[in-house]
């Protein structure tokens, strides 16, 4: 009779998990495509790194990290024991190998036992966080993100005791079979390995065998149905990402961090993304698989400062609109219509507002911290794409910023024959008339054309005539590489500026590009691969390291300093490049390094990123402010940067802060040029 009920409920469970799941991969098929089955040994690699190593967790905030890292193998684990409860409904005596003590199952079952208990503890402190000590993190925070979300996070608390009824269940079975079941030969054997589950024992013997039978199939009843309706409401909320973040995690963008894709232009019918089914299917996968977990929020400087962008509610807007539109999608495609106006514009006042869009710096802090590696830059350029080049929709201080892109080839507009000027007088070569320089000394725009960060130029200039570097400018022919067009969402501007450039630094047939700018580096080194620009970039902390390590620049020892680095996004999260700059610094005599709290892959933007340098902010959510008060805890001297957006944003907050003769903003390469030897 037990095998006949179990058999209708277990059919009844995994039919309705089966037609949910296939509900949501039909989604999948009928979105946008995306070519993302190549490189398969990587993608095991992230899998094993990632997923069942738990890397984001292990090295993330603690304790949450440690107690995802023994739920998450604790249930992986259980997997086996789950197996095994279910076909017990069937032959009462059966083992698996890895669970029979008479074969391989005796450390297994110790291993089980013990990390059942290891389990329910962190389910206490989970609890306990969620109850009581209410970390920020959970709880949102953007202002009013909850309210936005509209629920008071009853799910946390129902899926926690899920679990915790899951482990317990588990000691009740097996506590009761070592009673009922005492004498036999395997039974000893299981009483020897597992630990728990004997003290669990020794508390159900006083009811004698026909109690411990009882509550042994209790405990198979209680276990079963609670994992049988947890798989069924892991589709329908969060918890979603314990079947969705492993392929997430294996469908990871192995191009470099920094390329966008390239729009075809040519055959575009549409332009950027605004309707729910334009996402690809690899950009839905990362909607199911959201944890709701706040990293990325409590990471984002947009956030941070105030601002109207929260990564996390960025996602679960768009997650739960796909869902309630789910069937919309999927009747549009089934009827091949276009899919082009299934549900409403979501970019806009129905959805996404404009103000989220461009709240992002596109620093890629919530990249870094999110434990399942779910993208949000591609998105929000995407939605960019379709306010600039379909809408016209953007801030209206962008206008300038386009025209003197379009018109001058730089985003500050000035006279594009004036790019060169800093060089006068300074004897260094073009190409025009050095063709033959081993290096390009890509300068870019801001080093060309912004006062302060000429300063940087020359100073760069001069370490590499020091160092006999074997180099040549453009001068007047440099092209600006559209970087900041690109990231803003005008994709055709970005596309023209770039062929134009490439086909500049071509004619020359350069082979190595050296820049100091962390926005050019990215892009030549990157994106321009994608128009036929295929060149050995090197970014100058790496460059000037290496000088240094050769014996090509030594240094005078003048008096000490305490200097804190600030870390670029483009250098540091988008191109792995944390250590060079500080190596140089500490080579520096009578340096003494100070980090920031936030340093390295947590490190926050200075606020200029994602075309934020060409956009007006409110004095009380200044990304930058907030940058330089981090900075100014360290007590130091000279805050140095290697990016001229960063020297700009960092040396306006000191200013903002009335600290401008106490504390310094410097590149390190200006460090460098007034320490070296003559």
């Amino acid at each position: 009779m037990n095998m006949v009920i179990f058999t209708l409920v277990l059919a009844a469970f995994l039919g309705y998990f089966a037609n949910t799941i296939y509900g949501r991969f039909q989604v999948l098929t009928k979105v946008k495509p995306a070519m993302l089955f190549d490189r398969i040994p990587e993608r095991i690699q992230a899998v094993l790194v990632y997923a069942f190593g738990q890397k984001k967790f292990v090295i993330g905030e603690q304790p949450a990290g440690w107690m995802h890292f023994f739920i998450f193998w604790g249930f992986t684990i259980l997997g086996v024991q789950v197996i095994h409860m279910f076909a017990r409904a069937y032959i009462d005596d059966f083992y698996l190998p890895l669970m029979s003590p008479a074969l391989l199952g005796g450390p297994y079952l110790l291993l089980k036992d013990l990390m059942q208990l290891a389990v329910l503890f962190w389910i206490g402190v989970a609890l306990y966080r969620w109850a009581i000590s209410h970390p920020a993190r959970l709880y949102g925070y953007a202002p009013a993100e909850d309210k936005l979300r509209g629920h008071s996070h009853w799910e946390a608390f129902l899926i926690l005791s899920f679990i915790g009824t899951i482990m317990i269940t588990g000691y009740l079975y097996d506590g009761g079979r070592l009673v009922y079941l005492a004498g036999h030969e395997l039974t000893e054997k299981e009483r020897f390995w597992q630990p728990i589950s004997r003290i669990v024992a020794s508390i159900l013997s006083p009811l004698g065998n026909d109690g411990a039978r009882f509550v042994s199939n209790l405990g198979w009843w209680g276990h079963n149905l609670v994992i049988l309706t947890f798989l069924n409401l892991l589709p329908l909320a969060k918890h979603f990402h314990v079947i969705t973040s492993i392929p997430n995690v294996f469908f990871k963008k192995l191009e470099p961090a920094g390329a966008l894709s390239k729009q075809d232009l040519e055959n575009a019918t549409t332009f950027g993304t605004s309707y729910i089914n334009q996402f690809t299917w690899k950009q839905v996968l990362d909607m199911y698989s959201c944890t709701e977990c706040g990293r990325c929020s409590s990471q984002c400087p947009a956030t941070y400062s105030g601002k109207e962008l929260a990564p996390r509610q960025l996602m679960l807007n768009l997650r739960d609109y796909l869902y309630t539109h789910q069937d919309d999608v999927l009747k549009a495609q089934a009827d091949g219509a276009e899919g082009l106006t299934i549900g409403e514009n979501i970019v806009g006042e129905n959805l996404i507002h404009d103000g989220v869009l461009w709240a992002c710096t596109t620093c890629r802090a919530c990249e870094e911290a999110c434990p399942v590696l779910i993208e949000y830059v591609d998105k929000i350029v995407d939605m960019r794409r379709h306010l600039v080049q379909e809408e016209s929709r953007f801030p209206a201080e962008l206008t300038r910023t386009f025209k003197g892109m379009e018109t001058q080839g730089n985003p500050w507009g000035v006279d594009a024959a004036t790019r060169g000027d800093w060089a006068e007088g300074l004897e260094i070569p073009t190409l025009a008339e050095k063709p033959d320089a081993e290096y390009l000394y890509y300068v870019g725009c801001a080093g060309s054309f912004d006062d302060r960060n000429k300063r940087t130029t020359i100073a760069l200039s001069q370490v590499l005539k020091q160092a006999g570097v074997d180099f040549a400018i453009l001068g007047g022919e440099e092209p600006c590489n559209g970087e900041t067009a690109r990231r803003i969402g005008n994709e055709y501007l970005f596309q023209s500026m770039a062929q134009a450039a490439v086909e500049v630094i071509n004619g020359y047939k350069v082979k190595k590009i050296l820049t100091n700018c962390p926005h050019c580096f990215n892009t030549l080194k990157n994106e321009y691969p994608q128009f036929g620009g295929n060149y050995d970039v090197v970014h100058a902390t790496e460059f000037v390291k290496q000088l240094i390590a050769e014996g090509k620049i030594e240094f005078n020892r003048n008096g000490s300093q305490a200097i804190t680095y600030h870390d670029s996004c483009y250098l540091g999260r988008y191109n792995d490049i944390f250590e060079a700059p500080r190596d140089i610094l500490s080579t520096i005599p009578g340096v003494q390094l100070r980090e920031m709290e936030r340093n390295r892959r947590t490190g926050m933007c200075c606020g200029a990123g994602g075309g934020r340098m060409w956009m007006e902010e409110e004095p009380t959510q200044r990304v930058n402010t907030r940058r330089v008060e981090q900075a100014l805890e360290t007590n130091p001297d000279v805050v140095a940067v290697a990016c001229p957006y960063c020297m700009t944003m960092i040396d306006d907050g000191i200013k903002g802060k009335g600290l401008e003769e106490k504390v310094r903003a410097l590149d390190v390469m200006e460090l460098v040029a007034s320490s070296m030897k003559s």
